[in-house]
């Protein structure tokens, strides 16, 4: 009989019990002598495309014409009963290695197991002829040595966030492909208390197969029911036929396929995702089936959340089989040929179907920082629609047929402040751009915080390119002219042509201001403790240079066309010998310093 665990209609069970060719007669191992019989089983396969599951009790859901039988494939197993030992005699002249080869053929037997199964067999190697002996039969080998191993307790594996039975069972057993479907039930035997397999949770401990299982099933395609019932005895199954060679013809991809998986396959990997587009994926279905997707035709997507997407591009999976799927598996979507015409279409398909993704045309700027004020302007945005940190974003930057990509500093930036940067041109991501040719260091820009009084206005005007020089004494009258001498100490002196400029931080009489102005020297009079923004001003103002309050951008590309990036901040604004410099009250990157440097900002100073 098949397994009813399934839960598939009645008409499809009706269909699969006629489609079973089972045999109930009984059958010698080869060596076992009469004593071997063993009970034979035979495993129905297949759920082939081309034959829908409703036909042909129901005309319901037709098979799609470009159905293909080696697309996906479901297993169903019917196990036979196996007798576990057996007794042998022990003839004249023989010895146990020789009766181990001839009886169980090159397969390594312990001999802890056949000491456990003869107890009252002292010594092995002191056998007599008429002396019987348990022996393990080939068929049970493999069970018994796990019985033995039993008492040890088996390994465990943490599961992960993002974590599915599948991808344990591949990605972190290492199952090999013929041994998915055992591995999967042995996993389900070792962990009864997880009801819900497909439903793990980030932190639950798995007991694990000491190691991966040998198959024990045979994949046939389903065949039409017998006419009459089988006969009560029939000759062993032959071998299943050779799976059917793809070849680049029979995949029948339509033609804008590869371009899709282009796009889509970065775009999905910048999201720690995997597209996978070559060998087969295994889907298991409760307890005794298994779905087998080829992804030469049928790619599979896995998103970070969770989310598992089969990328059906000719329709060849059935509703009935999509059906299945989602009733062992409600994390798997399906994304039909019609959405997968073009790029953003399927991309928009996939990330609709997640679970915690959201996909959105950009209407108006996406502000990456808000202090200094970056501004994106992707064509797209991929965002996560809950996140327990920072959420992820990624921009799609659609390029024009004469659009340049992003600087690299650009994108630096834009990455660092948590945005992914995926540039698109012809349908295909682009590698971005080497970083500018100078390979200049980015020198931190000067630092006035902390400072006051003198000490701030020298550093601000050597930033400035002013020579000063300090505590020297300024005569305001002279005896020869006033018939006194008199002189003051200056904070700072700075010499410029004809000109003099004094920094002066104590009290001076007005007339000797008036005095040292008619003789042509400015006094910039500065407090002891003063600092910031009102001293900085009093100091350029006092030295005739031009200072602008102000909200400044830059913009890229800097010539006319679609804008990419932008970035503003509130600073004061000098001119030094032609160049601008901006003095700032935050903390500016490193990156986003030497993408202004390459953009002519000039220089940049932090008070």
């Amino acid at each position: 009989m098949i397994p009813m665990d399934l839960d598939i209609p009645i008409g499809h069970r009706d269909l699969l019990r006629r489609s079973a060719s089972i045999d109930d007669g009984t059958s010698c191992v080869k060596g076992a002598g009469r004593r071997g019989r063993t009970a034979a089983g035979l495993f129905l396969a297949l759920l082939l495309l081309s034959v829908p599951w409703c036909s042909p009790l129901s005309a319901r859901e037709p098979a799609p014409s470009g159905a293909r039988e080696d697309t996906a494939r479901l297993v169903f197993q019917k196990t036979a009963g196996i007798k576990k030992t057996r007794e042998y005699v022990v003839k004249k002249g023989e010895w146990i290695t020789g009766i181990f080869r001839a009886q169980l053929g090159e397969a390594p037997v312990p001999y802890d197991l056949i000491r456990k199964l003869n107890p009252r067999i002292r010594d092995l190697n002191r056998i007599q002829p008429g002396q019987r002996i348990v022996l393990p039969t080939r068929e049970s080998l493999f069970s018994l040595e796990r019985a033995a191993e039993e008492k040890t307790p088996p390994p465990t594996y943490s599961v992960k966030e993002g974590d599915s039975i599948s991808r344990i069972i591949i990605a972190e057993l290492n199952t090999p492909t013929e041994d998915v479907l055992k591995t999967y039930r042995l996993l389900r035997q070792l962990n009864p208390e997880i009801e819900n397999p497909n439903r793990l949770q980030a932190g639950q401990v798995l007991r694990l197969p000491r190691e991966n299982v040998q198959p024990v099933q045979i994949a046939q395609p389903l065949e039409a029911p017998p006419a009459t019932p089988p006969p009560p005895a029939v000759p062993p199954a032959p071998a299943p036929p050779p799976e059917t060679a793809l070849t680049e013809s029979s995949l029948n991809l339509p033609p804008n396929a590869e371009t899709l998986l282009g796009f889509i396959g970065p775009v999905i990997g910048r999201m720690k995702g995997s597209l996978t587009t070559m060998g087969s994926y295994f889907i298991p279905l409760q307890e005794n089936a298994q779905i087998t997707i080829d992804c030469t035709l049928i790619p599979v997507i896995e998103l970070p959340d969770g989310t598992t997407l089969l990328l059906d591009f000719g329709n060849r999976l059935s509703a009935p089989l999509k059906g299945m799927i989602r009733q062992s598996w409600p994390n798997y979507a399906f994304l039909p040929a019609e959405e997968l015409r073009d790029t953003l279409t399927g991309l928009q398909g996939i990330i609709s179907r997640s679970r915690n993704y959201q996909m959105f045309k950009l209407e108006r700027p996406l502000a990456v920082t808000p202090k200094q004020e970056i501004l994106a302007y992707p064509d797209w945005v991929i965002a996560e629609k809950k996140s327990s940190g920072i959420p992820y974003r990624q921009g799609l930057f659609l390029l024009g047929p004469e659009e340049k990509p992003l600087p690299a500093e650009a994108r630096t930036v834009l990455e660092k402040s948590g945005l992914v940067v995926m540039e698109i041109a012809n349908g295909r991501a682009i590698d971005p751009p080497p970083p500018s040719a100078s390979t200049a260091p980015v020198m931190p820009p000067t630092d006035l915080r902390g400072l006051k009084g003198s000490a701030l206005a020298e550093q601000l005007l050597k930033a400035v390119g002013e020579t000063t020089v300090s505590g020297s004494e300024v005569a305001v009258f002279d005896q020869t002219r006033d018939g006194f001498n008199l002189s003051v100490t200056a904070d700072l002196l700075i010499q410029k042509g004809e000109k003099r400029f004094i920094v002066y931080s104590k009290r001076i009489p007005d007339q000797f201001i008036r005095t040292l102005k008619e003789s042509g020297t400015e006094l910039i009079l500065i407090g002891t403790s003063e600092s910031g923004r009102p001293l900085i001003e009093r100091v350029l103002q006092g030295m005739n240079l031009p200072c602008t309050s102000g909200h400044f951008s830059f913009r890229i590309p800097e010539e006319s066309g679609r804008l990419r990036f932008t970035t503003a901040f509130s600073a004061l604004r000098t001119t030094v010998g032609g160049e601008p410099l901006y003095l700032i009250d935050f903390d500016m990157s490193a990156d986003l310093l030497s993408l202004l440097r390459g953009r002519h900002a000039g220089t940049i100073i932090k008070y």
